[in-house]
């Protein structure tokens, strides 16, 4: 059975999996940065690296605006996103500049590893 979305704790980072069946309505996003804010308090941690399907990736640019806005529900946060075959749009763009302007730093992969070694390079802990 698929999951919406999993996260958890890999000893220095937060992961999460994105199932396909994961949409990125609020009721989705209200519990998933519940989840993700509690669990990096718990262990004092801010780097976060997410992966599997990219949600809703033609949303209108208000929604992206919204989502990049709802980052700084974790203060300084990183956020990796590892995506098979991502190709930069104007929204991931628009997203990255959103959560910047918030003091979150995010950035797009193409390659899980890539993207814990940026986090792992640059985010304090």
């Amino acid at each position: 059975m698929d999951e919406a979305f999993k996260v958890e704790y890999r000893g220095d980072h937060v992961h999460v999996v994105f199932g396909q069946s994961y949409t990125a309505d609020p009721e989705w996003q209200d519990e998933l940065w519940d989840r993700l804010r509690s669990i990096c308090e718990e262990y004092n941690t801010r780097r976060v690296l997410a992966e599997g399907v990219l949600p809703a990736p033609d949303r209108p640019a208000a929604a992206v605006i919204e989502a990049g806005q709802r980052t700084a529900t974790i203060p300084n946060l990183w956020l990796g996103f590892h995506f098979h075959d991502f190709a930069p749009t104007a929204n991931t763009e628009l997203y990255e500049v959103v959560a910047a302007s918030h003091g979150v730093r995010v950035k797009f992969f193409n390659d899980a590893d890539t993207a814990l070694n940026w986090l792992r390079a640059n985010a304090p802990k």
